[in-house]
């Protein structure tokens, strides 16, 4: 795989989760205005995530060119700058958000299964690879010797923490199901 190849994913899985939270917001806005409101914060910062990937692109486009090979296996030999991609199941990844889509097409969604999908998505190897990225636009901003731009690195990191964080409150606000509110704070200690 390149480095065009992996933000090309990012990318694709970065507007699914958008689009996915979105629709939560129509299908369950009319429940209480206040989830409405939740579910399009959450889609606007898949939104967010989506333009980094493009911005984060570009940076690397210039620091290393995009046919840059990403392998999983060890790279201490090799003399890339790229650091070997985590072991991840891309395939998983992309299976688990057609099954999700697929229950949102639907129509017949509960809040509940929704808290249960966005804590799946949030939970998902999916972040794995964006802070794999974000990990790779650091070096490209460093080589870039722009370093004005590493804030915007360091609080895009913040705002990760922020929205899962955003995620674990309206679970525990609206939702009654206490599995689901234990799930949802399992996730928040694994994003420390």
């Amino acid at each position: 795989m390149t480095l065009e190849g992996l933000f090309d994913i990012c990318r694709d899985l970065e507007l699914r989760q958008a689009k996915l939270y979105a629709s939560f917001a129509l299908l369950l806005g009319d429940v209480d205005e206040r989830i409405a409101r939740f579910w399009e914060k959450m889609s606007t910062e898949e939104w967010q995530h989506y333009i980094l990937v493009d911005f984060g692109r570009a940076l690397c486009i210039e620091a290393f060119g995009i046919d840059t090979p990403i392998s999983a296996e060890d790279t201490e030999k090799s003399t890339s700058p790229i650091a070997s991609l985590p072991d991840i199941s891309i395939q998983e990844i992309t299976d688990a958000l057609d099954s999700h889509e697929l229950k949102v097409e639907s129509g017949r969604i509960t809040l509940d299964e929704a808290f249960a999908i966005a804590i799946a998505i949030e939970g998902s190897e999916a972040d794995t690879i964006y802070m794999y990225l974000l990990s790779i636009i650091r070096k490209a901003i460093q080589k870039s010797d722009q370093p004005y731009l590493m804030n915007r690195i360091v609080q895009v990191e913040r705002d990760m923490v922020s929205h899962v964080d955003g995620l674990v409150r309206a679970t525990q606000r609206f939702s009654k199901d206490t599995s689901l509110i234990r799930k949802a704070h399992r996730l928040k200690e694994e994003h420390g």
